[in-house]
């Protein structure tokens, strides 16, 4: 079994790593993003161990990526005395586990063993439009290799018109799925948010408008004109 040990604490990792070995397992170590990504995209693990607090935006950049490229690659996070928002931030970001440093060895190579046994309910939970794919458990969209960063609502917006792609959807079905009827609608609030999300996504063909009713998506790929 093929072990990825992203960390920042030298004794963490060598905590880890020496004991993981004497298991039998085979351990990878690293501490930099860019050389873990390049060790993902050429190498299959069975499990990915990441320090919870990588640095700011580090963890969550690293954890999306891995998804995206290895979903079956289990994920356990090593929480070093952090706050319960970082345990919180790796589980909803398609972490499977986290475990709290300081722990006794046992413990760890215990989790490892549950993670080996359970089913990964997230693989190819992914949406795909022209060039674009959503990723349905960390609420991401992708152009090729690069993360677009939008906004939860712009997210849920995108997702709802890919999921209903060739038809046309009113204004009033978006509000009604989209936003939550305690939230402030203004009259221009759909407008507003497909003008975003059509700059952010840099592809003005793919949400066509529908003049009087609302709009439809469309495959980029296929030759259209923006009404």
């Amino acid at each position: 079994m093929n072990i990825l040990i992203i960390e920042n604490s030298s004794n963490i990792s060598q905590l880890v790593s020496r004991t993981l070995d004497s298991y039998g397992y085979k351990v990878t170590q690293d501490d930099k993003t860019f050389i873990s990504k390049n060790l993902v995209k050429r190498k299959i693990f069975d499990i990915s161990i990441l320090n919870t607090n990588l640095g700011e935006g580090v963890t969550k950049e690293l954890l999306k990526y891995i998804v995206r490229v290895s979903p079956e690659s289990k994920l356990l996070g090593i929480c070093n005395k952090g706050s319960w928002v970082e345990k919180v931030d790796f589980l909803n970001n398609g972490g499977d586990d986290v475990l709290t440093y300081p722990f006794p060895v046992q413990e760890l190579v215990a989790r490892i063993q549950s993670l080996v046994r359970r089913p990964k309910s997230y693989v190819d939970k992914h949406l795909y439009i022209g060039d674009f794919m959503l990723d349905l458990n960390t609420k991401s969209v992708y152009k090729g290799d690069e993360d677009i960063e939008i906004r939860k609502k712009e997210y849920d917006l995108f997702e709802y018109l890919v999921r209903n792609k060739g038809r046309t959807v009113s204004r009033c079905e978006l509000l009604d799925h989209v936003w939550d009827y305690r939230e402030y609608i203004g009259s221009n609030t759909v407008d507003v948010h497909i003008k975003r999300l059509r700059d952010k996504l840099q592809d003005r063909k793919i949400i066509e408008t529908v003049h009087g009713i609302g709009y439809k998506l469309k495959d980029s790929r296929k030759s259209s004109k923006l009404s």
